[in-house]
């Protein structure tokens, strides 16, 4: 387990790189210690293959040889050297620059206090949070605080050498797990991760009505709402989208709803559920004008991958959410959804 991960993971050596290493140790580079990772190698290789097969990226490849930050017994080594069976690879993780560290710090410092966001699970490639409500992710341009920004400070108090790279979003009002990358080295292989739609997401909604019984499978292609610029909607050439609907339990007129995503398309779940005709409890955007104290009812409750720098399953979950529970009991999860 990488020095200072938190979190659900699945314990034992992974193979990774296409099956080249196996994952033995890393460092986050806190209290002067140096930042880096360390692999065994499994079957021989060269260098530049090993590393083109953990990173995913040829530019990261060439920094990567340029600054000498892929070593062996102490040694830098060069493209073309020859690793077998047994050798011990050490890969440098580059800091990220003092200036930019202290930028996103002091924004986060100027605005709400208290001591940042919950995590979920971090390590030196990963880190996980649980969004709050009322916050975005990435900035838009207006120097409001973000989550990137609390996460930046949390990293910073902490003495962790970071920029946080948020991989990716959530609407400003739905809350739960967000997923940011530590290492550039590894964040080409973590977006891929994330593309290729592999990263199992699920998420938790209260929604107007009773929902059917039964898993239902929601598939209508979303594209831009030509009339106004905010929303999605539901178009016969708009790009495919699918979300699979599993009703968990139903109560005064509301019901609560497990559901997992195998697009990410923008505002996917809350269109899909609003053409369905059970717009999301809250939904000032496309369910009623105004709904309940307590926001948009529409959490971010887990996410399963495949570490990309390490081959550990994780399993990050976030929980029960508390503002649902004007509407639901946590039992109502935990018996229909915790599987």
């Amino acid at each position: 387990m990488a020095a200072g991960a938190r979190g659900a993971h699945d314990a034992g050596a992974q193979r990774v790189a296409d099956g080249l290493a196996t994952y033995l140790d890393a460092a986050d580079g806190s209290g002067g210690q140096a930042r880096q990772v360390r692999y065994r190698v499994e079957a021989a290789c060269t260098a530049q293959g090993l590393l083109a097969s953990l990173v995913r990226s040829k530019p990261v490849v060439a920094r990567a040889f340029v600054a000498g930050a892929l070593a062996r017994g102490g040694a830098a080594l060069r493209r073309q050297d020859a690793l077998a069976p047994g050798d011990v690879v050490t890969l440098a993780l580059a800091p990220a620059p003092a200036d930019a560290r202290h930028a996103r710090a002091g924004r986060a410092a100027g605005g709400r206090g208290g001591r940042g966001p919950r995590v979920l699970y971090r390590d030196p490639f990963l880190m996980a949070v649980d969004k709050p409500a009322g916050i975005l992710v990435h900035a838009d341009g207006t120097g409001a605080r973000t989550l990137t920004d609390d996460v930046a400070a949390l990293l910073a108090r902490e003495g962790v050498p970071a920029v946080p790279q948020a991989v990716q979003r959530l609407d400003v009002d739905t809350t739960g797990v967000v997923l940011f990358s530590l290492a550039p080295e590894f964040q080409p292989a973590l977006d891929a991760l994330v593309a290729s739609h592999d990263m199992r997401k699920r998420y938790l909604a209260v929604v107007e009505g009773s929902f059917p019984a039964g898993v239902l499978r929601l598939d209508a292609p979303l594209g831009r709402d030509r009339h106004d610029a905010r929303r999605m909607r539901v178009s016969p050439r708009g790009k495919p989208a699918l979300t699979l609907v599993t009703v968990l339990a139903r109560r005064g007129g509301r019901s609560l709803l497990l559901l997992e995503l195998g697009t990410g398309r923008r505002h996917q779940i809350r269109v899909h559920l609003a053409h369905a005709g059970h717009p999301i409890v809250g939904d000032a955007l496309y369910g009623r004008a105004a709904g309940p104290a307590g926001g948009l009812m529409l959490h971010a409750v887990r996410e399963e991958l495949a570490h990309p720098a390490t081959g550990e399953a994780l399993r990050l979950e976030a929980g029960w959410p508390a503002r649902f529970g004007k509407f639901f009991s946590s039992l109502d999860y935990d018996a229909g959804a915790r599987c």
